[in-house]
């Protein structure tokens, strides 16, 4: 949709090489997204978010989904304030994650929440969920038990543990304010709807601020 939009070039960044390898392959599969690539169009590449820097600037940066896998506060203001940096005099950067209406209302015991069948394997997956609610935001610890079962009944068991963070809206905001970002807009969807309680997706425009602005800031 970015280059259908006009993008001249797309700059990829993620710090795990395995996902960026998904990427090409997509990429790969794809006949205008081939071609982009082969025309120097699309560009990816293997870094920290919280500390990218590149010589060219960019008049528009996508957050999307990024926060949540951050440490909390200070990661996610080192990576505001990268994300503005690249960003050309009246570039745009967009955050985009969960909502409040679509995060854990409670904890979930490990149970199966997934299960299919893939060629002669059957595939169920066991998650487990434990919220903690603190001042910057909400942190989820998420387990996940993967079997895998053969024809012959061999199972193995992919067993993965992660940690999320949510940041409250008013809480990303204060974070990207504190990051020298103006806010421009609050989204609760990609539809444009507005930022409620209820939303399922928070969505925040930001724009590096012109001197008038700032100057207004104090």
């Amino acid at each position: 949709m970015l280059l259908e939009g006009g993008a001249a070039r797309l700059v990829g960044i993620d710090g795990s090489p395995a996902l960026l390898e998904r990427a090409r392959a997509r990429i790969e599969a794809d006949e205008r997204l081939r071609a982009a690539r082969d025309a120097g169009r699309i560009e990816l590449d293997v870094g920290d978010v919280r500390s990218v820097r590149r010589a060219e600037r960019f008049r528009l940066a996508i957050l999307a989904g990024v926060l949540a896998h951050l440490d909390g506060p200070e990661d996610a203001l080192r990576t505001l304030d990268s994300a503005r940096r690249l960003l050309e005099r009246d570039g745009v950067l967009i955050v985009d994650m969960l909502g409040p209406g679509a995060l854990p209302p409670h904890d979930l015991p490990l149970s199966v929440d997934w299960e299919r069948s893939l060629g002669d394997r059957r595939v169920v997956r066991r998650s487990q969920l434990t919220r903690h609610e603190a001042p910057e935001g909400m942190r989820v610890d998420y387990r996940t038990l993967t079997d895998r079962v053969e024809a012959d009944g061999t199972i193995t068991r992919l067993p993965a543990s992660f940690r999320l963070w949510y940041p409250s809206p008013g809480g990303l905001i204060g974070l990207a304010e504190e990051a020298e970002l103006v806010v421009e807009a609050a989204f609760g969807s990609h539809d444009l709807d507005p930022l409620e309680d209820e939303s399922e997706r928070c969505i925040i425009v930001l724009r590096r601020p012109t001197s008038t602005s700032a100057s207004g800031m104090g």
